[in-house]
Parts: C-alpha cells; sequence; structure tokens
C-alpha cells in the first residue's frame, strides 16, 4: 500500500553506507519510522529529504516491518537552523522532546504545528530564543497530558496565596497551608512567573516570541519548567538540552 503524508524530521539513524531510517512527525500518523534508500548519498533523490528538521510530503510504502520512503516533495528544509549552532541547539532540543512524547501512529496535530511553527521562529528570530524555548515547552506538556495545574491548589484546590511555590513532582502550585505537609521538589516562585505561564498557555507561540519580558525571570522559569520535563517524562537528561547549556555558556 502507498500513502503520503506531511512530515517533519525528528531524527536519523543510520543503517548502511547508503541508507537511513528517519523517524518522521506525520500529520495524518503520529510518529513513525521508515527507512529511506540512498539517503546518505549526496546525489540520491531521497539525500535533500533525509536531513533533521525538513518539512515536507512524504510518498511511503508499507513494509512487513518498516515502511519505505518513496519520494519526498520538500515544503521547507529549514537548512539555516543547521549552519548555526545555537539555533541547531534550541530546534535539536524541541525535536528530540517531540520524538519523546509522541506515539507512534498516535495524531497530535497541535503539537505538530507548534512545532512547525517553533522551526520557523527558530530560523527567522535573532533572539527571545528562551522565550521561545519556554512557551514550546509549555505547549508541548500541555498537548500531550502534563499540563501544569497554575489557577489553585494542588492539595486543596484554594485559590488564595500568600506566598506561591511550584510542586514539581506533584505538578503545580501550592498554597501556604499545604505546603509543609506537601512532598517532593517544591521551589519559590512569584504571581509574575505564574501570570507568564497562564500567558503562554492560551496565547499562540508566534505572538509569545513578539513580546520582551524580563530575561531573569525567563531563565528561572526555564530552570524550573527544564526540572519539571525530566521528572514527568521520567528522563535523566536530554542529550540535546546538554548541548544546548553547553552552547549558552560559550
Amino acid at each position: 500500500m502507498i500513502y503520503k503524508t506531511d512530515a517533519v524530521v525528528l531524527r536519523k539513524n543510520k543503517i548502511s553506507e547508503a541508507d537511513v531510517i528517519l523517524t518522521l512527525f506525520t500529520r495524518k500518523l503520529g510518529k513513525i519510522r521508515a527507512v529511506a534508500k540512498g539517503g546518505r548519498k549526496p546525489k540520491a533523490s531521497l539525500s535533500p529529504a533525509s536531513h533533521i528538521f525538513v518539512f515536507g510530503e512524504f510518498v511511503l510504502v508499507k513494509g512487513k516491518e518498516l515502511d519505505r520512503i518513496s519520494s519526498a516533495d520538500i515544503h521547507e528544509s529549514f537548512y539555516s537552523i543547521r549552519e548555526d549552532l545555537s539555533k541547531l541547539a534550541y530546534a535539536s532540543y524541541f525535536a528530540e522532546l517531540c520524538d519523546t512524547v509522541t506515539v507512534e501512529g498516535v495524531t497530535n496535530n497541535r503539537l505538530f504545528d507548534t512545532f512547525l511553527k517553533a522551526l520557523s521562529l527558530i530560523t527567522h528570530v535573532e533572539d527571545n530564543f528562551e522565550l521561545i524555548k519556554l512557551a514550546f515547552q509549555l505547549k508541548l506538556l500541555d498537548y500531550s497530558g502534563f499540563r501544569p495545574e497554575l489557577t489553585k491548589c494542588i492539595e486543596c484546590n484554594g485559590k488564595k496565596f500568600k506566598k506561591i511555590r511550584f510542586n514539581i513532582e506533584q505538578g503545580g502550585i501550592i498554597c501556604d497551608n499545604c505546603f509543609n505537609k506537601s512532598k517532593g521538589n517544591v521551589i519559590l516562585i512569584d504571581l509574575t512567573m505564574v501570570k507568564i505561564m497562564r500567558y503562554i498557555l492560551k496565547t499562540d507561540i508566534i505572538t509569545i516570541s513578539k513580546i520582551k519580558l524580563n530575561p531573569l525571570t525567563i531563565n528561572r522559569l526555564s530552570y524550573i519548567i527544564d526540572k519539571y520535563i525530566l521528572f514527568h517524562l521520567q528522563r535523566k537528561s536530554f542529550k540535546s538540552l546538554e548541548f544546548l547549556n553547553t552552547i549558552k555558556k560559550i
């Protein structure tokens, strides 16, 4: 059976001197893995489409174990991302997150569209990368079932706070009364941080990328959400995030 779908390349793995397996995030079928014959040969027809971040319409043939890519019509290669170390680091982290939360055969079109928007932003903007990263992280958590609770206490459902604390393990904010009996990693935050996260969750990532916020606040939130993601996705680390953190120190 032959089928076609829009897809973004999340990852590629060498299987021979000529061929690769591509992990594709598709609009119609969720995540799939497929063989690109000749994907490592510069002059092969599938070579241009066999790079991470490439977005296009892929024509595939069903196989017993893995499907095979027959052809690909590239809509956007996002080539410039691969030419800039900083942009590559951010985009690679986004791709690894998508690879982690997506499931083969299960669609997630909201995440698919947000991932494409994030790649486009990383391509065309020259700053605000940390805010784009934070926005993508929060939306990915939302679209994959890990949205943090930011409107009421996760213990008692109360909405009155003298001080606001964020419980990473329990997944949201916690009030003063419940703080002493709560378990897990609890971090003191402020109302501004909560409002920023609420705003991000209800606002398109393109709009978010145009606003200017205090870099110290964004860095603090990024630190918290990095830890939140590691815990709830049950990961000790992400290679791409380690790479990104190294690049930011240069």
